[in-house]
């Protein structure tokens, strides 16, 4: 099994289980009671772990009626053994599967954020039994070589003063610049930069590995034969995820439903 005993988690005043493997560990926390099938949320990056998509207030409003499981995808956060492991998308997709096995559920909602999203529908599409309801948020496309972005056109000032940078991990998009986070939000009051322990962590590395192998992803073909209930939400003035991009995803997806969150950027669950 990956999985040990469980601890407090200060933020969520809810348990948290940390999981273990030898060196391969892979953490997960779970807030709300548990039931037949929860929500799995999956975190964007990658790279990031999981502290700064908990951190929004809706999920403790969201815990009073369903069960909510976060995780720190590998080689980030508190799993950062499982680096030891395969550092890909299909690496990736199989710790969620080892996940599922664990918590002994047949099916589970999965809300995929950014990169979480590609992650997510990577899943769908190769274990689509397991998934009741399919919900991407400002999603990555599911052909990263035809993503687009909105920086440059919605912040010209801004991306302006961002340092040319030709590095591998730069052209991946795994940089840490503050002007990213300032150009992510609608409305810039709305950012909120968690620091001290509860601050989320970052690697690049990690990053800049997976990014190289989802640019070789290609999942339309796939999402062209998916039957599972699926919502993609997108915010209207997402820089970081252009709105044609969650147009191009809802429509490849049968019956997909589609909404613009009109007054939002790439944390619609925020803002």
């Amino acid at each position: 099994s990956l999985f040990g005993p469980a601890h407090a988690d200060a933020q969520t005043q809810r348990k948290a289980i940390e999981t273990s493997s030898g060196d391969a560990p892979l953490h997960y926390v779970s807030i709300g009671k548990p039931e037949v099938v929860p929500i799995v949320a999956v975190n964007g990056g990658p790279g990031f772990d999981h502290r700064y998509l908990i951190a929004a207030p809706i999920w403790q409003d969201m815990a009073e009626r369903r069960q909510i499981i976060f995780y720190d995808q590998r080689g980030t956060g508190e799993s950062p053994g499982a680096a030891g492991g395969e550092l890909s998308v299909s690496g990736m997709v199989e710790d969620l599967e080892a996940l599922r096995r664990h918590l002994k559920i047949e099916r589970m909602d999965l809300i995929g954020h950014s990169w979480g999203g590609i992650l997510s529908m990577a899943y769908a599409t190769r274990y689509p039994g397991h998934v009741a309801h399919l919900v991407l948020v400002g999603s990555g496309d599911a052909r990263l070589t035809s993503h687009e972005y909105l920086f440059d056109k919605l912040y010209p000032d801004i991306t302006a003063t961002i340092p040319a940078d030709n590095s591998l991990a730069a052209q991946m998009g795994c940089v840490a610049i503050d002007a990213y986070d300032r150009m992510s939000y609608y409305d810039q009051r709305n950012l909120v930069q968690a620091t001290g322990p509860d601050a989320p962590r970052f690697s690049q590395d990690t990053c800049t590995t997976v990014m190289v192998d989802a640019m070789k992803l290609d999942l339309y073909p796939e999402l062209a034969k998916l039957d599972v209930p699926t919502l993609v939400i997108n915010g209207r003035f997402d820089a970081n995820v252009a709105p044609t991009v969650a147009w191009r995803i809802s429509h490849a997806i049968p019956g997909a439903k589609l909404a613009y969150f009109e007054r939002s950027g790439h944390s619609p669950f925020v803002e």
